[in-house]
């Protein structure tokens, strides 16, 4: 759950995702991970999901070629971003990202692969002008990353939302899904397997459900400004449990 929608973004999407309901009693559910391997299909439902749940994030406001051509396409198989798509009777429900780098995963994907991503920005930026704004936002959040201690391996949560009519309480007791608990597990055993011990993630200020989500999974609150973005934006930290060398061990 991260920090206006394009038409383009919208107009790309397909018009099945636009009439989904969850109708079933017992909806078939499952996690889709991506990470070193992806399609086109799954990079084109996450971009319409981002666009549709996180409308005014600098990366959607660079509209769904960039979001579908690059972010969703490029960065996952340099292995930079990883994280899940919830599908529910084959919809695509919701979606949870992450990169194990979170101060360097941009650097990196700029750095690896600048030619596509400068056809993909130029392009995005002649049919919209007004996307050098998310550009330049995206800049300045870039610059504003605080550093990392010696010893942790930063990871962060990028972007992470559930459809309102699969996480709405009538759908969650008939179903029995918690498909915003459920991604947040898969996402969080990714970035431990990547050797991730500390985790952070920005939210909007003014965002309750997003700052009670974290609260109640045992996420502490972090700064309570963080620079760069347009609104006020908080950030929570998870921290893996640090075993002490020194501390003794019960036998047996």
């Amino acid at each position: 759950m991260g920090p206006e929608s394009s038409p383009a973004a919208l107009a790309s999407a397909p018009e099945k995702h636009a009439s989904a309901q969850p109708r079933a009693t017992h909806p078939r559910c499952r996690l889709v991970p991506f990470g070193d391997r992806d399609t086109a299909a799954l990079a084109a439902d996450m971009a319409w999901l981002h666009a549709m749940l996180l409308p005014h994030s600098p990366v959607a406001l660079l509209g769904h070629d960039f979001m579908a051509g690059f972010y969703y396409s490029a960065l996952p198989r340099l292995r930079l971003i990883c994280g899940h798509v919830a599908y529910v009777d084959e919809q695509p429900a919701g979606f949870i990202v992450a990169t194990h780098d979170s101060s360097g995963f941009m650097r990196q994907g700029l750095r690896k692969a600048f030619f596509p991503l400068a056809r993909v920005m130029l392009q995005s930026v002649l049919r919209a002008p007004r996307r050098v704004a998310a550009i330049w936002e995206a800049v300045q959040i870039m610059r504003t990353m605080p550093p990392t201690d010696p010893g942790d391996r930063a990871g962060e949560l990028l972007s992470f939302g559930v459809l309102p009519q699969y996480r709405s309480r009538e759908f969650m007791l008939r179903t029995r899904l918690r498909l915003s608990q459920d991604l947040l597990a898969a996402a969080m055993a990714q970035l431990c397997a990547r050797g991730v011990n500390v985790v952070r993630v920005i939210v909007d200020a003014d965002n309750l459900e997003a700052r009670m989500f974290y609260l109640g999974n045992g996420w502490q609150p972090g700064r309570d400004s963080v620079p760069g973005w347009r609104k006020k934006t908080v950030e929570f930290l998870w921290q893996a449990q640090r075993v002490d060398p020194a501390a003794p061990t019960r036998a047996g």
